[in-house]
């Protein structure tokens, strides 16, 4: 079982939602909000028009900035999320949705843990009144979700294969469990993280209560990793650019210069000639 065998490498706050209703507070929010835009600008990630519920902004990566008339809104997701929500919080006092998440390594398979999970809370809700709606979702591609709850509710709580998602090699065999918290109850969930020895003490404890009392049998509690936020290779636009051209235009293009058509490969892609270079005999003298 997940719960024994399962070693937890990751844990902290995964999405942070926040507004300001006064101007001095705006700008400030906005001040930090287009501090971290540029910082994900350099990271490699394109900036966009973002709207929202009347707000106007932008985005980049993983930092959405918006303003509309009566103030400013900010979300940040990820590894952003984590190291940066407090900062956030500290300028508004104000949340209106955060995410918690946990990240561990099975020993066997992850679709497996996750249907054991599906079973225990039908199990657990069968002769109880009132349960959360539960929701179990497999794809052809390895792909496994549970939820509990209704994407509506104060309280979303889901598992899913984590490797499947990310399709990164750094979560393989990985399981994240994520409770997602909004409106009035992310203050008194925030309120309770800060009471504990650190954040992700709390954090642990608000999954662990959340899973037990819903019939999911687990351990997150006695051990605290040592969180990496910044994984070793952020999947950036530049990257997933890179990665496109990679796959999709290099065997068209080396196709073409197979035929010998050098001149009409660099004029297509409105690339300069090298100067004193002879593109058609590159290896000549």
């Amino acid at each position: 079982m997940w719960c024994k065998t399962s070693v937890l490498i990751d844990c902290g706050v995964d999405w942070f939602t926040t507004s300001s209703l006064d101007d001095p507070t705006s700008t400030l929010l906005c001040l930090k909000a287009d501090s971290l835009l540029r910082q994900e600008e350099r990271k490699g990630f394109y900036v966009k028009p973002w709207r929202m519920a009347g707000y106007h902004g932008y985005r980049c990566g993983r930092v959405e900035m918006g303003m509309r008339s009566d103030g400013a809104c900010v979300r940040l997701s990820s590894d952003l999320a984590a190291s940066y929500w407090w900062d956030l919080y500290q300028i508004t006092g104000r949340c209106s949705r955060i995410d918690v998440q946990a990240t561990l390594r099975c020993e066997g398979a992850v679709n497996d843990e996750i249907s054991a999970m599906n079973d225990m809370a039908h199990s657990f809700f069968a002769e109880r009144q009132g349960g959360p709606k539960i929701t179990w979702w497999g794809n052809s591609e390895g792909g496994s979700t549970l939820y509990l709850g209704a994407r509506q509710s104060s309280w979303y709580f889901r598992a899913y294969n984590k490797e499947a998602e990310s399709g990164e090699d750094v979560w393989a065999r990985c399981v994240r469990v994520e409770l997602e918290i909004k409106n009035r109850m992310c203050e008194s969930a925030i309120a309770y993280m800060l009471s504990q020895d650190t954040v992700q003490v709390g954090l642990l404890s608000l999954l662990q209560d959340h899973m037990t009392n819903r019939g999911i049998v687990t351990k997150l509690t006695p051990a605290v990793p040592h969180s990496f936020y910044e994984c070793p290779r952020i999947v950036t636009d530049e990257r997933q650019s890179l990665s496109w051209l990679r796959s999709a235009v290099r065997p068209t293009v080396q196709r073409l210069l197979d035929r010998g058509l050098v001149h009409e490969v660099m004029d297509g892609l409105g690339l300069h000639y090298p100067p004193n270079e002879n593109l058609d005999h590159p290896g000549s003298e």
